[in-house]
């Protein structure tokens, strides 16, 4: 039963591999780090048929990925159905995006920077007037947080769940709360100095 699954993602693959780009570096790093995530060891055409066929986030990052052919991203999604709850409308990211669980998820960043991680029931956007947010590299953007307006977040971020940013952030800040604020150890170590 499951080299009868792996035949059938291999075949259903056929009817968008041609137009795959395997020169696009941010296809690739995109892919490299999905495999790594989810444990896949294949070639990575076996991988890309695996993910397509089981993960509706990768579905849709593929789609973007395509945003200048708009004939190729309706085939795509034609044999791929994207997630309808996963909105990404940012006009610059960098390669190894993660979304996890991108259920009822809005990607809406000036720009954002390699190998982040985003979780479901994120906010990325506009807090009414001006611009978006700018996102670091190798920011982790939890469950249910908001990141709003033009601020920027620094790379290696964290944002915690739930967490309203509406202020830049430090690059390795890890914040919280409700509008959040810095919650490492470092603003601990200070508090416990005084």
């Amino acid at each position: 039963m499951i080299k009868l699954i792996k035949i059938f993602r291999i075949f259903r693959l056929l009817f968008i591999l041609p137009g795959i780009n395997w020169k696009d570096a941010a296809f690739r790093k995109d892919l490299a780090r999905w495999k790594v995530i989810l444990h896949i060891e294949e070639s990575d055409r076996r991988a890309l048929a695996q993910i397509l066929s089981t993960t509706p986030e990768f579905r849709n990052l593929l789609i973007y990925r395509n945003s200048n052919r708009p004939l190729y991203r309706r085939w795509i999604a034609l044999w791929y159905r994207p997630m309808d709850t996963l909105y990404i409308e940012t006009p610059q990211i960098g390669g190894g995006l993660y979304i996890q669980h991108g259920f009822a998820t809005m990607i809406a960043a000036k720009s954002i920077g390699e190998n982040c991680w985003i979780n479901q029931q994120v906010t990325i956007g506009y807090s009414g007037h001006g611009d978006p947010p700018v996102i670091g590299n190798n920011v982790m953007i939890t469950c249910g947080a908001k990141v709003l307006g033009n601020i920027t977040v620094g790379d290696h971020a964290v944002i915690g769940a739930n967490a309203v940013v509406i202020h830049d952030v430090e690059a390795g800040a890890k914040m919280g709360g409700v509008p959040a604020h810095r919650i490492d150890y470092k603003e601990h170590e200070d508090e416990q100095s005084n």
